[in-house]
């Protein structure tokens, strides 16, 4: 569920075949130097899969891949292989056959086919562990219009389409690309990496991170945790990198049910007193209608004042009084409420995403039912919330309750070691570009390891433009895609900070 600074906007892909363009190779990116490292210990023993440290062998005589073509290839056998609906052991088990010679790890599984690979580099052991971690579980595509085949990778008018490019296979690439490096060219680093690919992230995490947590937190734990939720912001044009956002807050994601109850009986004779489906539609409708009261947060200050760089007149200039002021007044509302990003980042927002009526079109339902989903500020809580749906909708006779509760992680400071990692890997790849925190709008697995004590931040490997993001191609829509061009810098940018924070 991506997090960054346009998460929750839905997209997915459409293509159907095209020439293969080059991927630019970014101009300076941090080269670790290879030199021995201390021979890794044994990892815990599991009832899955585990791997004794590997012996370094000779280098192999083909020609090695460079790590956008690692990433590429990564990326295209990991959208091939449908875990819309778990399955996810199938996509992580050839990845475990290719770390298997370079580096010790356990693949385990929370339930059959739900499959998790944790991998570790060990450093010199003067600093904690970092975390490096994406989810390779995806939403499934059944409804929605696809042009291109959802589970293969394709290349057209310059994209590459196939569910999961974004949200999270690209950064699951990513990290695989960086492990099989680490594992075969043995640099000194001061921390411990560790490499996880989880399951289920989409559906809370219980198959994977959370389940991690719970279960196996040794093989997580760690002082710093990067994964999915940050963003590179391309211009419009797609040309070049006007902004790189780190995710150090998010948002809360609940959902709630609300049910209205009615008699049944034959369509033929509808109830001339009291129809729940009406009930339901008019309690909907101020749930469309409500708005929570806007303001400003830690997280959200200084990438409000980067955006009212960025954005044109009148969003630009309301965006630079608000964070300058740290309150939003009547007449910047109405002005920021129009940008469905700005209005997410200042507000608490509920919207409605799914309907229940009854099981045939001649039955009258017994109960009409909706879910509406909420993504709640990290300063305002679950429980507020629901009391303002319930004081919106005014009516005893539309039941309201939470569904299952998906979990929350306090805010991630920022400390000066990341700050400066942020700046050096950014800087050297896009020099002069903003480097600001943000709060993602969407849920994502940090959430957990924040909950147990990790510092867990959202970076992003898919640069794309609002103007894209907005479209409904960045995540969980239809036809999701990101640009061809962008698929190595994206990658050398995580490349980097690993390096940055690891050395």
């Amino acid at each position: 569920m991506r997090s960054f600074r346009w998460a929750g906007v839905l997209a997915v892909t459409s293509a159907c075949g095209a020439a293969t363009t080059a991927t630019p190779t970014p101009t300076s990116t941090p080269t670790p130097t290879p030199t021995p490292t201390p021979t890794p210990t044994s990892t815990p023993t599991s009832t899955s899969t585990s791997t004794p440290t590997p012996t370094p062998t000779s280098t192999p005589t083909s020609t090695p891949r460079s790590f956008t073509e690692e990433t590429r290839a990564t990326l295209e056998s990991l959208v091939d292989v449908d875990t819309s609906h778990g399955n996810e052991t199938e996509a992580l088990r050839p990845i475990a056959d290719r770390l298997r010679p370079v580096l010790p790890l356990e693949l385990l599984e929370s339930a059959p086919g739900r499959g998790n690979l944790v991998a570790r580099y060990k450093g010199t052991g003067a600093k904690r562990p970092l975390l490096v971690i994406a989810h390779v579980d995806v939403v499934p595509v059944e409804g929605q219009p696809w042009t291109v085949p959802p589970f293969h990778l394709t290349e057209k008018d310059g994209f590459l389409w196939g569910r999961g490019v974004n949200d999270d296979k690209g950064m699951a690439a990513v990290i695989v690309a960086l492990a099989l490096e680490m594992g075969s060219t043995h640099p000194t680093l001061s921390r411990d990496v560790i490499f996880a690919l989880t399951s289920g992230e989409e559906t809370g995490g219980h198959a994977g991170a959370l389940w991690l947590t719970k279960n196996h937190k040794d093989l997580i734990d760690a002082e710093i945790a990067l994964n999915e939720g940050g963003m590179e912001r391309l211009a419009d044009d797609s040309s070049r990198v006007i902004e790189v956002g780190l995710g150090a807050a998010e948002k809360t994601f609940q959902s709630y049910r609300l049910v209205v109850r009615g008699k049944g009986g034959h369509s033929s004779i509808p109830p001339t007193d009291s129809d729940p489906v009406l009930t339901l539609a008019r309690a909907l409708v101020k749930v469309g209608e409500l708005r929570f009261l806007p303001h400003v947060i830690a997280a959200t200050r200084e990438d409000l004042a980067a955006d009212a760089k960025l954005e044109p007149p009148p969003v630009g200039a309301a965006e630079a009084r608000v964070a300058a002021a740290g309150k939003v007044t009547p007449e910047d509302e109405k002005i920021l409420s129009k940008d469905r990003v700005v209005n997410a980042h200042l507000r608490t927002t509920c919207v409605t995403t799914e309907l229940k009526g009854s099981p045939q079109d001649n039955v009258l339902p017994t109960t009409a039912e909706a879910t509406v989903n909420c993504r709640i500020m990290p300063d305002e809580t679950r429980e507020q919330t629901i009391a303002a749906l319930e004081k919106a909708i005014g009516d005893k006779a539309v039941e309201i309750a939470p569904t299952e509760e998906f979990g929350f992680g306090p805010y991630s400071p920022v400390g000066p070691e990341l700050d400066a990692a942020l700046h050096k890997a950014a800087g050297d790849l896009w020099p002069g570009v903003p480097v600001v925190p943000t709060m993602g709008t969407g849920a994502t697995d940090s959430r957990h390891l924040r909950a147990i004590g990790i510092n867990a931040y959202g970076v992003g490997v898919s640069p794309i433009s609002k103007t894209e993001a907005v479209s409904g191609h960045a995540a969980h829509g239809p036809d999701e895609r990101r640009p061809a061009r962008w698929l190595g810098e994206g990658a050398q940018y995580l490349r980097a900070l690993v390096y940055e924070l690891a050395r």
